[in-house]
């Protein structure tokens, strides 16, 4: 299977096989696992993963690990392809799970001011709108 990269203003409800969904706005990532399960996989962006477009192929970075489903699914995705790793074992999905638990903890304790958030959503904004206009 390969993955088309869409950029999206918000996550739709029904996913397409093969599409990896991103919103910059709300910094969020989405796709079906590439098992075929059905799985939705939800990527948190910037704070675990990277996607970007690489001529219309979407890269997702760092590997995906689907702990929260019985297929346990790990993988890449690099320019649309899917690069398959060893699945995790329950304990390791365990333990991958507990630790993005804990960081993202971390990270809700050092949220940024309300002025650094509109500040950065502003910029997010002007950087759009000149891309859109270079069309």
């Amino acid at each position: 299977m390969r993955y088309i990269y869409q950029a999206v203003e918000r996550i739709p409800k029904p996913l397409s096989k093969g599409v990896v969904y991103h919103s910059e706005e709300f910094e969020v990532g989405a796709l079906l696992c590439a098992c075929g399960c059905g799985h939705r996989v939800s990527l948190l962006v910037p704070d675990s993963h990277q996607i970007t477009s690489e001529g219309g192929m979407a890269t997702v970075r760092p590997s995906i690990a689907v702990c929260d489903a019985p297929c346990k699914s790990h993988y890449h995705i690099r320019a649309g392809r899917v690069e398959w790793l060893p699945a995790f074992s329950d304990a390791m999905a365990v333990s991958v799970m507990r630790g993005q638990i804990a960081r993202h903890a971390v990270c809700d304790a050092k949220r940024q001011s309300w002025g650094s958030r509109v500040r950065v959503a502003v910029a997010r904004a002007y950087n759009k709108l000149r891309s859109m206009l270079r069309i």
